[in-house]
């Protein structure tokens, strides 16, 4: 075994040892990781388990992401009859997905920089606090993050070497990522502009391989839309309109708009306002939504504010919950988030000579944070950046840090 593969067993190890761990604990303390959407997914699941597709209630036939349900469902057909048990299958796919996303931000950060990055971005992503506490919650932030990862990775993997099969899969995973987290609808249009659209206008005319690359942003599409397609056709069929993940915009929109927004959720606080008893759940959103639009022009000072509280939830250094700002939770943050905000600012002014390094790098940061400056923030809508943030930040320990040549002549000294 080399080197390399012996420090990535070991640190594969390690993370698995500390996921076994925290879900053992949550299957012996459940209801301290209980969150309101996990009990929807579960629902979800059941239904989908049924026959009955990604239905919530009798009036919410296309309320929620399907793809993390749809997971879900296959701990239920395996025979998992509980809510706990279906939980509990939700939390083997998150750590499942979280070595996904280990090895995705070690080949990435080696792609960029060199192995030594990688590693230690890898090692952040299996020892990180707050990624390692979202293992135990069942939702959709860690599948979510190995889609993305895998998306982007089978980009690189193109731009390297030209085949065309890594833009059709890139495509298909970047497809299946807003399946699981639908607000992340528009970000493949960054990196498709990044890696297949501008190189091919900006390339010199030499470049032979320049041409490939509009038939590889068409492929990406293609993969992209495949995945999307029987979401789409059967949302056309249930509303007899395009509607390309899930319903349900609206009224979160209308959740942080509005004289009870706070900048977090709070679908209970909401005023909703009447709709037709005949309106079905699309007719509802654009009710909703118009509602939400409306309070935004009457109110453009309160907007910005709410938009700027939103930016510091959702890049808070300590959790947003309540319980979880003060005591241990605030000193375990503190020690872990602050420094690798830190580290990344200095990695991000080390490197911005390399936009393109940076764009790729910092798009879902900026992506996100964007999207929820008008939906609600939280940190948990961070975490698909911090991977990448992570590389960042390790690029700054890895020039401080001696360098193997360094070693080889203090020891020969």
């Amino acid at each position: 075994m080399t080197n390399l593969n012996h420090k990535l067993a070991m640190l594969f190890i390690m993370a698995v040892l500390l996921r076994v761990a925290l879900l053992a604990y949550a299957a012996m303390h459940p209801q301290r990781f209980d969150f309101p959407d996990s009990q929807r997914y579960v629902t979800v699941a059941r239904n989908i388990a049924a026959g009955n597709g990604p239905v919530q209630a009798r009036d919410v036939l296309a309320g929620t992401d399907p793809a993390y349900p749809g997971m879900l469902a296959v701990g239920i057909f395996l025979g998992c009859e509980s809510d706990a048990a279906i939980m509990n299958v939700g939390r083997v796919i998150n750590a499942v997905a979280a070595l996904v996303v280990i090895w995705f931000c070690f080949a990435i950060g080696r792609h960029f920089f060199n192995e030594r990055v990688g590693l230690l971005a890898a090692l952040c992503c299996a020892v990180d606090p707050i990624l390692l506490y979202f293992n135990a919650l069942v939702l959709t932030e860690l599948p979510f993050i190995a889609l993305l990862l895998g998306s982007l990775y089978g980009l690189l993997r193109y731009r390297e070497t030209y085949q065309t099969q890594w833009a059709w899969l890139a495509g298909a995973l970047m497809g299946l990522g807003i399946l699981t987290r639908s607000s992340s609808l528009l970000l493949f249009v960054p990196y498709l502009l990044l890696t297949l659209i501008l190189p091919a206008i900006t390339t010199a005319e030499r470049d032979k391989q320049r041409l490939r690359r509009p038939r590889a942003a068409t492929l990406f599409l293609f993969g992209m839309l495949l995945v999307l397609f029987p979401t789409i056709y059967r949302n056309y069929q249930l509303f007899g309109e395009f509607v390309p993940v899930r319903t349900g915009s609206g009224a979160s929109l209308l959740e942080s708009l509005g004289p009870w927004a706070d900048g977090g959720p709070g679908m209970e606080k909401i005023e909703y306002p009447s709709v037709p008893t005949d309106a079905d759940e699309v007719r509802r959103d654009v009710i909703y939504r118009e509602a939400a639009l409306s309070w935004t022009r009457a109110h453009p000072t309160e907007t910005l504010s709410l938009a700027w509280l939103k930016l510091t939830r959702t890049w808070s250094i300590t959790m947003n919950a309540p319980g979880y700002q003060t005591g241990v939770y605030a000193v375990i943050c503190w020690l872990s988030v602050f420094p690798i905000f830190v580290l990344g600012a200095i990695g991000i002014w080390q490197q911005r000579g390399r936009w393109w390094l940076l764009a790729f790098l910092l798009a879902p940061a900026a992506y996100f944070t964007l999207v929820h400056m008008v939906f609600v923030g939280s940190v948990r809508y961070r975490l698909p950046a911090m991977p990448m943030i992570f590389i960042l930040a390790v690029t700054t320990l890895d020039r401080w840090l001696p360098q193997r040549d360094d070693l080889r002549s203090i020891e020969s000294a």
